[in-house]
């Protein structure tokens, strides 16, 4: 189970019980972040959450929760950055790719299938009017029409939702150009 730092009660459908564990974990990073006053806290958070966790990524309860925590920390005096979702590639991208070995546009999901325009929108929203602000990572994954699961040679998934670190190293200097952005706008 993942925790978002967002204060929502959870509940692991792989335990069959809330999981208290989370508020005990968001409890402990709320205090550390107080103590140690950052000036920039980067949020980035699965947004693989369905009705079995108790709420769904992008509900109502969501979205309200993330402007509030956004809020919450640009109290503390730092600024915020929430990272957009990385895509959906629907299933594990290396079993894909070896059931594809010719084919790779074949594991690419398109651009629609693998992201929630409508909850992007809704996060950037409440993450501007929390005080922060939201980079939409979209662009960085996705062609106008798909989701690559490889690009140049690079594999971008190293699972069902976990980049790869050699993607993550391609895409440092980017993540580095945001989060000076956060800093001097924040």
């Amino acid at each position: 189970v993942t925790c978002p730092l967002q204060e929502l009660p959870i509940r692991s459908p792989y335990l069959g019980r809330e999981y208290t564990e989370c508020e005990q974990w968001r409890a402990q990073i709320v205090d550390r972040l107080k103590a140690e006053r950052p000036r920039l806290v980067v949020l980035d958070m699965s947004r693989r959450y369905g009705a079995d966790f108790g709420f769904a990524s992008y509900d109502p309860a969501w979205i309200d929760t993330l402007g509030r925590t956004v809020a919450a920390l640009r109290s503390s005096g730092a600024a915020v950055l929430v990272l957009g979702p990385a895509p959906d590639p629907h299933g594990s991208v290396p079993a894909c790719l070896s059931a594809h070995l010719d084919d790779a546009t074949a594991c690419a999901p398109t651009r629609s299938a693998a992201l929630d325009g409508g909850g992007i929108g809704a996060e950037r929203a409440a993450t501007a009017g929390g005080g922060g602000q939201y980079a939409d990572l979209t662009d960085l994954f996705c062609t106008p029409d798909r989701c690559p699961v490889i690009v140049g040679n690079t594999l971008v998934f190293r699972d069902d939702n976990h980049v790869t670190t050699e993607y993550a190293q391609l895409l440092a200097p980017v993540m580095g150009a945001l989060t000076d952005r956060a800093l001097a706008g924040g």
